[in-house]
Order: structure tokens, then C-alpha cells, then sequence
């Protein structure tokens, strides 16, 4: 009858749009699996990606505990309040500037910490720098490079426009004031091989736990950690580091600081890029297939063997051993600036160095001028925020 024919047209009307439906239900499940799966993430293996969070969440948490003794608590007593209300050249300093004065010759000395090609860290670098100027204290500027990555700085056109460094800067000011230009870094060659040395000493110990190859490693860490890392009230705290104007600005440093080093040396920076995208190409092959007990407990491992060998190279051959070169570059540019009461009188009658340079060994930069001794004036240093801290340490307490 008409009315059983509209019946079942009516059902084969429903099954058809039931059927429509589930197709598009399927792929729409479809393009989010691909979607995920582009991310290295398999929803059909969802405990899986727990296996890289968990490995990362281990690297994170070991490198906070090892520097946990160099930071203040985030708390707000940590930040003294003259610092924030007082209307004292104190507070109007930037949070990722260390004023003090080296005691051996009574030269005030100025860190100036950066987080490298930040324009936040720029704009501190010219201030703290043009403010010296402009009430005549502004001494020689130490910048943390050598002379052979300078002088591929320099060879490069597009760093020297478009790659705008704190150091740069700095160096620029320099040359228009007319005050001396010192490259106060180890030599590239000598960092890369401390390096190679470092990360093969802690492989080995390592691999000897029963010769006392792990309590030599602690050591190593905890020993370079307190040198390279201090706390105290005296020191940078938390906040220089995630103060919020420097943070805003990091997205511009993620993309200039590895791209000034692909125009500088690519081939060491494509080795790097090769790396990192072998690794991800294992991540993402590993969530393919089902992962035992045992094999989240080996890449675990694997993780904490990682980040142990990471800190050992980070914080001895990496800040530690550099901070010695840097801050023995910024005490010898403090020897020129000595009042001569505060010297030796036998080095005042018999250095050869009297009217001269009286730094040894100072490498400046190219169109630099030579320093010379001189009274009244402020020794500046632009460097990674990183090293602050232990320079300060250094040039205040010795080692």
C-alpha cells in the first residue's frame, strides 16, 4: 500500500542519513587522528605519549634540583622591598644589572646580563652604556665573545643589520665614545674541545660507578654548580630571569639566536638540526609500537643519563671554566682604572706599564682603541645572564 511504501521509504531514508552520518562521524575521527598523529601523538595508543612527557618531565626536574640552591624561593619576601618602592638609583636600575666594586683595585665593575639578541637586553645595554657616558664613568666595555667569533660576526652582513645582539650594541657604543672594546671570552677552539672533554669524562664515569666514577661525577656538578650558580641577596635572583619585559620579548630570541648561528657556522648548526629531527623521527617511531614496562623504565634511564651528562658539560666547561676567562678580562681592564693610591708603589715606580695598557693578554676588538690608565671610570660587561652570578662571585671572593 501507499502507506507501507512511505514507511519504507521513510526507513531507508533514516538508515541512509544513520550511514551519512557515521561516515562523517569516522572522518572527522579520521582527520583528528591524522591530525594528532602529525604532532608524533597516536590516539589509538593513548598511554603512549605519556612516555615522552614522562622523559622530559625527568630531564626538567633534575636540572631544577641542581640549580634550586642557586635561586631564591618565588616568594615575595625574596625581592626586597627598597628595590621595588624606593626612589633611589637602586630601584630604577634594571633587573638584569650587578653594580659592585672589585675590591683588589676599587674600580666599580657593571654586569649587564642578557639573554642574547633579546630586544629587552638590548635596550638595557644601551642605557646602562649611555648613562656612564653621559656623566663620564664609562671605562672599557668587555662583551662575552672571542676574537674568531667576532670576526665571523663582522664577516656576516645580515648579523651586522638584521641579527641586532646585545653585544653588538654595546660594541657599537663603544666605537662612537671612543673607550675600549674588549673580546673577554675563551677561544671558540678551546670551549669546543673542554666540551668534547667534559662529555666524554662523564660518560666514562658513567660507565664506573664501582671506581667511584659516579661520586666523581656529583662532585663535578655540585662543585661547578656552587661556583658557576651562587644565591644570596647579592646576587641575581629568579625575577631578572622571568622578569616580564625580558620574557615577552624571547619569542624575537628563539628565532635570531639560532639563526645568527646557521649564517655563522652552518655546518656545526645543520649537525645540530640533524639531531634534533633524528631524535623526533625516534619519538614519534617509538609511539607506533606498544611499549613494555621495561622499555619505559630503559628510556627513562636513557633520560636521566641525558640530562646528568647535559649538566656536568652546562655547568662546568660551559658557565664555570668561562666565567674564570671573563671575569679575569674584566680584572685586568680594572687595573687600568686604579686609583694609583690603591697601587703597589713599587708597580707605581717600576712598571714598564705605567702610561700604557696595564692589561695582560686583552684581546680588543677590530677599530677598538687600546685602554689606558685612567681614574673615575666604570668597567661595563655584557654577558649571558647565566654567567653574572659566578663572575660576581669571582671578582668579589675569589675562588
Amino acid at each position: 500500500s501507499a502507506s507501507e511504501t512511505r514507511r519504507s521509504t521513510a526507513t531507508s531514508e533514516g538508515h541512509g542519513a544513520a550511514a551519512a552520518a557515521a561516515a562523517r562521524a569516522g572522518r572527522r575521527q579520521e582527520i583528528e587522528k591524522s591530525r594528532f598523529k602529525f604532532f608524533g601523538y597516536h590516539p589509538e595508543l593513548a598511554p603512549l605519549p605519556a612516555v615522552a612527557i614522562m622523559r622530559r618531565a625527568v630531564s626538567v626536574t633534575l636540572l631544577l634540583a641542581l640549580a634550586a640552591r642557586s635561586c631564591h624561593a618565588f616568594h615575595p619576601t625574596s625581592i626586597s622591598p627598597p628595590r621595588l618602592f624606593s626612589s633611589s638609583l637602586e630601584s630604577s636600575r634594571s633587573a638584569q644589572v650587578l653594580d659592585f666594586v672589585e675590591p683588589t683595585t676599587g674600580v666599580p665593575v657593571k654586569l649587564v646580563g642578557a639573554m642574547h639578541y633579546n630586544p629587552a637586553s638590548i635596550e638595557v645595554a644601551v642605557n646602562e652604556i649611555n648613562k656612564l657616558n653621559d656623566e663620564g664613568k664609562l671605562g672599557s666595555i668587555v662583551i662575552e665573545s672571542c676574537e674568531q667569533r667576532w670576526n665571523s660576526t663582522l664577516e656576516s652582513q645580515v648579523i651586522k643589520e638584521a641579527l641586532l645582539s646585545e653585544m653588538k650594541a654595546a660594541h657599537d657604543l663603544g666605537l662612537r665614545y671612543n673607550v675600549p672594546v674588549v673580546l673577554g671570552d675563551q677561544d671558540i677552539n678551546v670551549t669546543v674541545a673542554a666540551l668534547k672533554d667534559g662529555a666524554k669524562e662523564a660518560f666514562l664515569d658513567l660507565l664506573q660507578p664501582w671506581n667511584g666514577g659516579w661520586k666523581r661525577l656529583a662532585d663535578s656538578i655540585l662543585t661547578a654548580r656552587d661556583e658557576a650558580l651562587p644565591s644570596g641577596p647579592q646576587y641575581l635572583g629568579p625575577g631578572s630571569f622571568f622578569d616580564a619585559k625580558l620574557l615577552s620579548s624571547a619569542p624575537v630570541s628563539f628565532i635570531k639566536y639560532p639563526l645568527s648561528y646557521f649564517i655563522k657556522s652552518p655546518v656545526f648548526a645543520l649537525a645540530v638540526t640533524v639531531l634534533l629531527v633524528l631524535g623526533s623521527i625516534e619519538d614519534a617511531n617509538a609511539a607506533t609500537d606498544a611499549m613494555s614496562t621495561t622499555d619505559l623504565a630503559e628510556s627513562l634511564t636513557v633520560s636521566v643519563l641525558e640530562t646528568v651528562v647535559f649538566a656536568k658539560v652546562f655547568l662546568k666547561e660551559l658557565l664555570s671554566e668561562r666565567n674564570d676567562i671573563l671575569a679575569s678580562s674584566i680584572f685586568q681592564q680594572c687595573l687600568n682604572y686604579q686609583r694609583q693610591n690603591e697601587a703597589n708603589w713599587l708597580d707605581r715606580i717600576f712598571s714598564p706599564q705605567a702610561t700604557g695598557d696595564r692589561a695582560t693578554n686583552a684581546v680588543y676588538a677590530p677599530d677598538s682603541v687600546v685602554a689606558t690608565p685612567s681614574e673615575g671610570k666604570t668597567v661595563v660587561a655584557v654577558l649571558g645572564l647565566a654567567h653574572c652570578n659566578g663572575i660576581k662571585k669571582i671578582l668579589t671572593e675569589g675562588k
